[in-house]
């Protein structure tokens, strides 16, 4: 990990520390070990000014992030051969784990709103980016289905949706993936939660039947477990 990524991890963690020490440590954590909010930040995709929804976003540390990159460009910090990072941005985030939404939004003020509720009946809010972070699996099938349809009524066409999924052809690394997500569930709910996966393929096809063009991130190539993103830029809602 570069000298760069390390200050902008610790800018980003810092400010869990007013929502107690496990926010703190949580955030931390994530960010140095889960590559995908890097990776999103350094992809250059996330336009200016884009009102950026972030579903089933857990402690919200995307938005954090993000404010923390804009904070180091502002300060003249921003590595120069980066991509500059994005400005102006509307950051709305929705949970449902009541303590967590809490810590989000303790840590955020009023930097970022963020919506305690339940993904299968929120109300979206327009957006130009929804985030799907390692989220569908704990919906049904048809669950699935409907939120995304949702995701392309909100974005509008021309709206871009990211989503973190696990691939069910990766074998062994799947099936290593399932069993840490299904041990950390229990350990933050106390429950065993279903999962419902699909394959690339099929999260491609459902893609583009539900009116959006998939494509699978090139540069976001995760090597733990069965992890993929993909980014599907939305044509608008299709009608039935």
């Amino acid at each position: 990990m570069t000298a760069h990524i390390q200050n902008l991890i610790d800018a980003a963690s810092r400010p869990y520390l007013v929502a107690g020490r496990y926010a703190y440590y949580f955030a931390r954590s994530k960010l140095t070990h889960d590559p995908v909010f890097i990776s999103l930040l350094r992809s250059g995709r996330i336009p200016d000014r884009a009102r950026i929804l972030d579903l089933g976003c857990g402690h919200a540390v995307l938005a954090s992030l993000l404010l923390a990159a804009h904070k180091k460009l502002e300060d003249g910090l921003w590595p120069a051969d980066w991509k500059r990072p994005p400005s102006g941005l509307q950051l709305h985030g929705i949970e449902s784990l009541r303590a967590t939404a809490r810590r989000a939004q303790i840590t955020l003020g009023e930097r970022a709103s963020i919506l305690l509720a339940d993904l299968r009946d929120a109300s979206l809010p327009d957006a130009d980016v929804v985030v799907l972070i390692d989220v569908l699996h704990y919906l049904t099938t048809d669950d699935q289905i409907a939120l995304l349809r949702r995701v392309s009524h909100c974005l509008r066409g021309g709206g871009v949706l990211v989503l973190r999924v696990a691939d069910t052809n990766a074998g062994w690394r799947f099936r290593a993936g399932m069993a840490a997500d299904l041990l950390g569930s229990v350990m933050s709910t106390g429950m065993l939660l279903a999962q419902h996966h699909r394959s690339i393929g099929e999260w491609i096809q459902l893609l583009a039947e539900l009116g959006f063009e998939p494509s699978v991130e090139p540069v976001a190539k995760e090597k733990s477990f069965a992890n993929v993103v993909l980014w599907a830029t939305s044509k608008g809602p299709v009608r039935n």
